[in-house]
């Protein structure tokens, strides 16, 4: 009886011992495919970088005249533009004293004329100041030439300098000076102009 009991003892262990190793070897067949599947997928994922970098690769050397191109033509651009800043600021001064002389053409008054006209720029973060000369017969034609100048959207800070009673001839005439300055010619100091550009 004693063996008979044993046996099915023996039995009982091979038993536990096959469905042990029964389950060992399913738990290492999942890990051998779970391997396969990341292996698989870092490998498809590795092609498909492969084929993008070639695909990349392939348009770079396309685009390379174009690249090359552009570059050429900012470096052309950046010779040019401070030719191209002069012109721009001489077309602009130009418009600006044509709009100047062109209003001092409409808006002088009958008898009143201009003998000179003088500007300095001593300072470039100073606008340009004009000095307009002239006479006149009367003093209130020269006020009001001094309110048709203040009128002109290109001059600011419009004053008298100076009037004065003359004989020429046989008649008198009163000799003027009037100081204005060109509005939007004071340049930004060269510090400014590098913390805008920083």
């Amino acid at each position: 009886m004693p063996f008979i009991n044993l046996i099915q003892e023996q039995r009982l262990q091979a038993k536990r011992t096959e469905n042990q190793s029964r389950l060992f070897f399913l738990s290492f067949l999942c890990c051998a495919g779970l391997s396969f599947c990341a292996f698989a997928f870092l490998m498809f994922q590795n092609e498909m970088l492969k084929s993008e970098s070639g695909r990349l690769v392939s348009k770079a050397e396309k685009l390379a005249p174009l690249v090359k191109r552009i570059k050429t033509d900012e470096d052309q651009y950046a010779e040019l533009k401070p030719r191209l800043d002069t012109l721009q600021n001489a077309q602009m001064m130009t418009g600006r004293w044509s709009r100047i002389l062109d209003h001092l053409t409409r808006q002088t008054p009958d008898q009143t004329w201009l003998t000179s006209i003088r500007c300095t720029a001593q300072d470039e973060t100073k606008p340009v100041a004009v000095t307009f000369e002239g006479m006149s017969n009367q003093q209130l034609l020269i006020g009001d030439f001094i309110e048709r100048l203040q009128s002109c959207q290109d001059l600011s800070n419009v004053n008298l300098k100076y009037t004065m009673e003359k004989a020429i001839s046989n008649s008198r005439a009163i000799d003027f000076e009037i100081d204005a300055e060109v509005s939007g010619t004071a340049q930004a100091p060269k510090d400014e102009i590098k913390k805008e550009s920083d």
